[in-house]
């Protein structure tokens, strides 16, 4: 069985080639996928000084959730992220489960405006 997943996409470190780069491995990976637009937002929080840019992805795969956030684990560590990066306000890729099964299943759903506008868009487009 496929599960329908919306995942929430973000870099604010060379962040327009890091999200093509993602672009190009979650195509390659899952069925169906479809994009939100990607737009620039403000950083949020006090060790974040430069701005993300943030849209999301929708597609099917028959992993679980479990599995599914191991392989998304593995993409960010593929476009350079380090587990260390976060902490000095660097982020090259963030990969965030939002949507399972049509399921919201992430609080960033309701706590980041920009996160619920790329989200509720690809609902949209289903």
């Amino acid at each position: 069985m496929n599960n329908s997943y919306i995942v929430s996409i973000g870099s604010n470190s060379d962040a327009e080639q890091k999200i093509e780069a993602v672009k190009k491995i979650l195509t390659g990976r899952f069925d169906q996928v479809v994009f939100s637009d990607f737009n620039w937002v403000p950083p949020v929080g006090d060790h974040y000084k430069l701005p993300f840019y943030n849209g999301a992805v929708r597609f099917l795969s028959g992993l679980d959730p479990v599995d599914l956030k191991q392989q998304l684990k593995a993409i960010e560590s593929i476009i350079g992220r380090t587990p260390d990066q976060k902490a000095i306000g660097v982020v090259p890729i963030d990969l965030d489960i939002i949507v399972y099964n049509r399921a919201i299943v992430h609080i960033d759903y309701e706590r980041f405006p920009f996160v619920k506008e790329a989200i509720d868009s690809l609902f949209e487009a289903e």
